[in-house]
């Protein structure tokens, strides 16, 4: 029998494995890279997903892993408990691989004939993750940037530092991945479950007014 979480521990377990296997393998590293100029270009359009199995270091990786197990758990449960096992498994997985995908737009319209950039990591796909679960889970306390505060005021502190970060361009972190795997992950939720929205937007009305 399939345990509550098997779908985050699944990716989590594929994920950590390909990640550290390619931490001593260049070219297993280099064949799964996101490569916006490859994609257009070679029409290697599996590197859309694949990045999302490798990391910078193993800081990147503990960081997404951890933050998929502390959050990913949760909203597979509800997603379970809302559409029952079969469905909900279907729409957890749906949630993360679109999210996943959708992430990487910007990169591929901006650097589709730059042949220098690359990225890897699944932190456009645990953005959506960490979202619908600020959104399904308004009053719960989380740590954002390493400060205790409500999700729901963690849902628009996400949103501000990223655009700020990303408007910097000070570092090698994709930003603007990290905002659109958010926004896909709140459209999802639009889309497949608006009454979580409508239950969001009320218990912020109410506990501000």
């Amino acid at each position: 029998m399939l345990t509550s979480s098997t779908i985050t521990f699944l990716i989590l377990a594929v994920t950590i494995f390909v990640s550290w296997s390619a931490f001593n393998r260049s070219d297993l590293f280099e064949k799964f890279l996101h490569s916006p100029y490859r994609v257009k270009h070679y029409k290697e359009y599996y590197r859309i997903l694949s990045h999302t199995l490798i990391h910078a270091d193993f800081i990147h990786l503990a960081f997404n892993m951890y933050a998929l197990y502390a959050f990913g758990g949760f909203v597979e449960i509800y997603f379970k408990l809302h559409w029952g096992s079969g469905l909900g498994s279907l729409l957890y997985l749906l949630l993360y691989v679109s999210s996943a995908v959708v992430a990487t737009l910007p990169s591929l319209k901006k650097h589709s004939d730059n042949y220098g950039y690359n990225s890897v990591g699944a932190s456009g796909a645990v953005s959506a993750i960490l979202l619908c679960y600020m959104i399904l889970n308004p009053t719960a306390q989380i740590l954002l940037l390493f400060i205790p505060m409500p999700a729901f005021v963690a849902v628009f502190v996400f949103f501000i530092f990223e655009h700020i970060m990303s408007r910097s361009g000070k570092t090698n972190i994709a930003h603007d991945a990290h905002i659109w795997g958010a926004l896909s992950g709140i459209t999802f939720l639009f889309i497949f479950h608006p009454q979580s929205m409508i239950h969001f937007i009320g218990t912020v009305r109410n506990l501000i007014f």
